[in-house]
């Protein structure tokens, strides 16, 4: 028993329930001691005092005993003082309810389990939370806000304030938001160019380009323009992302360290000059085999 508090109680010829007069006593761990040399008579339980002295235990002078009940019932016909410690043998408790104002110096140990979580006001004592399985329920915040959680199997993850990242894979940023790292997974191809400058949509959503290759059959140079848009473009009007030379009767290969993030969508053209102006279309076969790798 860890003991709270002591007291003194004075015992009479009468029957006295203890702990109507010590309120702490009740239903505690309560040890008496009888420090003077009359007998004292004790019960613990009962509603109502015993009907004779047979229902109680006879504590000596310095005997003690220990017991637990709503009612302790004491009686000395000779009048004695006891000795009484009041305890709790759950442990030591706080003097404060949870979700009541704080005050003291209270001992926390343990947690409690709630389904729905409690709602604390300013200055309130709240007891630790743990899950239906006992684990410590934990919470992570910056500057008094919750952490978001980077979920790693999930695009477009937002930059403001900290995150944690659920699962132990690679983020890129792509210059507004963390996307998680991908590898090449979808090829476009165009095995023979067309006359004309052939303008096509590659992808209608946020793509990462890994690489460019194919071959220019034409006797002169021929441009390829990349344009950040989710349908085809309109060549001379639209502005390109990025214009590559192909250098005349020659394979060509571009390749990026990083993927190169088109946030609206991929889509390209053909042409014969560099100007984002230019609509020059190509002859036939100018370009084959072009493959756009990306995801």
């Amino acid at each position: 028993m860890a003991a709270a508090t002591q007291s003194s109680f004075a015992a009479t010829s009468a029957w006295q329930d203890l702990a109507a007069t010590l309120t702490a006593a009740a239903n505690a761990d309560v040890l008496l001691q009888n420090t003077t040399p009359q007998p004292v008579k004790v019960c613990f339980g009962g509603a109502s005092a015993p009907a004779s002295d047979a229902s109680g235990v006879t504590l000596a002078r310095l005997e003690t005993i220990v017991g637990n009940a709503a009612n302790i019932w004491v009686r000395s016909p000779g009048g004695s003082t006891l000795a009484v410690s009041i305890g709790h043998s759950g442990g030591v408790a706080g003097a404060i309810a949870a979700g009541a104002t704080d005050a003291g110096n209270p001992v926390k140990i343990g947690g409690v389990y709630n389904l729905t979580q409690p709602t604390l006001a300013d200055g309130q004592r709240g007891n630790a939370q743990v899950s239906a399985r006992g684990e410590l329920l934990v919470a992570l915040s910056s500057a008094g806000s919750a952490l978001s959680v980077l979920s790693a199997s999930a695009d477009g993850n937002g930059t403001s304030g900290n995150g944690l990242c659920a699962v132990a894979r690679n983020l890129v940023f792509n210059g507004s938001t963390w996307d998680r790292a991908k590898k090449p997974a979808s090829t476009a191809r165009l095995l023979s160019a067309a006359a004309t400058t052939n303008a096509a949509s590659v992808k209608t959503s946020a793509t990462d380009l890994f690489r460019l290759r194919g071959y220019n059959a034409a006797a002169a140079a021929r441009y390829l323009k990349l344009y950040n848009k989710n349908v085809a473009p309109t060549v001379g009007t639209d502005t390109p992302v990025a214009t590559y030379y192909l250098p005349p009767a020659a394979p060509f290969e571009i390749a990026f360290d990083t993927p190169l993030y088109f946030s609206a969508g991929l889509a390209y053209a053909l042409t014969g000059a560099a100007a984002d102006s230019d609509t020059t279309a190509l002859a036939a076969g100018d370009v084959l085999c072009l493959n756009i790798h990306y995801a």
